[in-house]
């Protein structure tokens, strides 16, 4: 906790004929992160992959085209497959599906593309079912152009003009879509002048299909067929839901055998070869070195030389060892806000088990209430039991602790859904009377709340305890901060540039307490040479840098504030509703009060929506920018056992 696992380097050198046992063992392992051989010279060069890596990688690419195709899904699945069985009548189900998948594929390409035609012509033809003559009589004239298209402007005046032109034409107009639609019939030698006229009313070409029919007839055949193509496509689309449902489980251990096949196959793209030996470069947590050395040599009975490398002796660069959590069971969800942010190096401290307190902490100051609380509570239950996604199921714990925090400052704050539950305000006491044995008991329980949020004496005091939470955050991040400066840079580099901060700090505290009359008035002096001192020691430990950075501690602390600030927004909201049904709506009775009770539902759970997510995004918001940057630089990389982790088959 709040360090990386530790890692040890080793090397495992033998002959190439033993190199396919190495991979099997080391991948049964499933601790070993492989690093990537890349710098070849003229003893070494990359590996080749085995021989079954190119069919294994082909027939993988072909299932999952298939499965992309049939859109199947990972799946939490019970039923493991024996990799045997499958791999037996792999061939033959592949196959199978191959066929009965591009039947329907090719079947509905070919009914797409008709689709597609019918759609055309039926837009050809409607304009065209306005007119009298059928469709072939608009073609095949040498002596006579026919124009067909939109036209806008006047008929009589667009009619004066052509006839103008010649008095052998023949002009239709009809209305189509809102838009004139317009067939002109001219001899061929008045084609230009006509054009030009045309132009003039901004004349737009439509398309004559090349069929022969009556218009009206044809579109009534087209429709027709259209539905029917559409009732082809739906037996098509249950086709592949059938197909999906049938072979799920085949293309789900199929793909992972194959995955597994794949990844031992292509292992050797990552080692050192010679012609006759190999060399596999690897980190190994210092908890399971002793067993996979164990293993290795119990297996080869040294054949496979495995030697640990001294970290300090090889001078390797910390940022270059991948790093592997090293968190209890309970801090796991909140890995995945540091993966979000950026891993840590491996030397630097691990904040994860820090926001597993602060994070959750900092959402219920936010919320803090007992009806949402338990709202939050039942929605992360119900996810944690129904999500099965290894990334998602995280968020689902992550929203329990958040819950739990709510619930806690619900209480404190002695509030359930914006309602007060003690004192002369309880809802219990107005529900059951003052003077009842339950109104009694909620009205003269004084102890909470310990603060309320909305009234005028209480939200200075909530302002102030927030940034006062926020300078403890903050100095905890400088703290952390010297801790991985004196790592890296040396004890005095992490002095000057980490504990300055909270000497500047002290002269400041000094200062206030003295002009509060708290401290006798010397302290003014006293504060200002400490804090002289902490901008000499920033000076000197972060250069010219430092002094632009003083005002972000001002800044960094009153943004806690907004710990009080959305809160006060989430309570400021319930209480509205509140008040808009208990004073407004349910006095005039009737319908009224079920009018009331749905105000309440939706202004509520509105309002618990956007208390999953204003918290949420100011809590983290907290913890990346204010805190983070006291200590934090990450860009490790992920530790990445070589080996697979099975969710559909087993060996047998």
């Amino acid at each position: 906790m709040l360090k990386a696992k530790k890692l040890s380097r080793a090397i495992l050198v033998g002959h190439k004929n033993l190199l396919d046992q190495v991979v099997e063992i080391l991948h049964d392992l499933n601790c070993v992160h492989i690093e990537d051989f890349t710098e070849e010279n003229d003893m070494f060069s990359i590996g080749k992959p085995a021989e079954v890596a190119s069919a294994a990688s082909n027939k993988l690419i072909k299932l999952r085209s298939l499965s992309n195709f049939l859109g199947i899904k990972p799946k939490y699945s019970d039923n493991l497959l024996n990799e045997e069985s499958v791999l037996t009548h792999f061939d033959a189900n592949l196959d199978e599906l191959d066929s009965a998948v591009s039947a329907l594929l090719d079947k509905r390409i070919v009914l797409e593309n008709e689709s597609k035609s019918i759609e055309t012509n039926i837009k050809d033809l409607l304009p065209l079912s306005l007119f009298p003559l059928s469709v072939e009589m608009y073609l095949g004239y040498r002596s006579l152009s026919v124009r067909a298209g939109y036209i806008q402007g006047n008929q009589t005046d667009i009619e004066k003009e052509l006839k103008g032109v010649t008095t052998k034409c023949d002009i239709s107009f009809a209305l189509y879509n809102k838009a004139q639609f317009m067939i002109l019939f001219v001899p061929v030698e008045h084609i230009n002048t006509i054009a030009e006229i045309l132009d003039k009313y901004h004349f737009a070409e439509h398309h004559i299909s090349e069929l022969t029919g009556n218009p009206g007839k044809l579109l009534a055949g087209f429709n027709n067929r259209r539905d029917d193509i559409q009732a082809e496509l739906k037996s098509i689309e249950e086709g592949i839901i059938g197909l999906q449902s049938r072979y799920s489980d085949f293309v789900l251990a199929s793909d992972e055998i194959l995955s597994i096949t794949t990844q031992k196959a292509e292992a050797p793209l990552r080692f050192a070869t010679s012609e006759s030996t190999f060399i596999i470069d690897c980190w190994i947590p210092d908890d399971q070195f002793e067993h996979a050395s164990k293993v290795i040599e119990e297996r080869f009975n040294h054949l496979v030389y495995f030697t640990e490398l001294d970290i300090n002796k090889e001078k390797i660069k910390v940022e270059t060892i991948p790093v592997e959590y090293d968190n209890p069971k309970s801090v796991k969800p909140l890995e995945t806000i540091m993966d979000l942010y950026s891993r840590p190096v491996y030397n630097e401290i691990d904040p994860s088990a820090i926001i597993f307190i602060t994070f959750p902490l900092f959402y219920g100051i936010m919320l803090g209430d007992i009806g949402y609380g338990f709202v939050l509570l039942t929605l992360g239950l119900i996810g944690k039991a129904k999500i099965k996604s290894e990334g998602l199921k995280p968020l689902a714990t992550l929203l329990i602790y958040c819950s739990i925090s709510t619930l806690i400052f619900g209480i404190l704050f002695a509030e359930i859904f914006g309602f007060h539950l003690f004192g002369h305000h309880s809802i219990v006491t107005e529900l059951f009377g003052e003077h009842s044995a339950m109104g009694e008991i909620f009205y003269n329980f004084h102890a909470l709340p310990i603060i309320e949020r909305l009234g005028k004496e209480d939200i200075p005091i909530i302002l102030l305890a927030t940034a006062l939470i926020g300078t403890l955050h903050l100095n905890l991040g400088f703290i952390l901060g010297f801790r991985n400066e004196a790592i890296s840079h040396g004890i005095v580099k992490a002095v000057l540039a980490k504990l300055s901060w909270i000497v500047l700090q002290f002269g400041i505290a000094i200062i206030i307490l003295s002009a509060l009359g708290y401290i006798p008035v010397i302290g003014n002096t006293l504060g200002a040479i400490v804090a002289v001192i902490g901008v000499v020691m920033l000076i000197a430990g972060e250069g010219g840098a430092g002094i632009l950075e003083l005002p972000s501690i001002v800044s960094n602390t009153l943004s806690y504030t907004r710990l009080a600030a959305v809160g006060l927004s989430s309570v400021g909201i319930a209480f509205a509703v509140n008040e808009i049904v208990t004073g407004m709506l349910f006095p005039q009775g009737g319908l009224f009060i079920l009018l009331g009770i749905l105000v309440l539902i939706v202004g509520h759970t509105v309002n618990t929506v956007l208390g999953v997510v204003a918290p949420g995004l100011h809590a983290l918001r907290l913890q990346y920018v204010e805190f983070f940057t006291k200590f934090y630089h990450g860009g490790g990389r992920k530790f990445n056992p070589f080996g697979y982790t099975r969710k559909y088959t087993e060996e047998k």
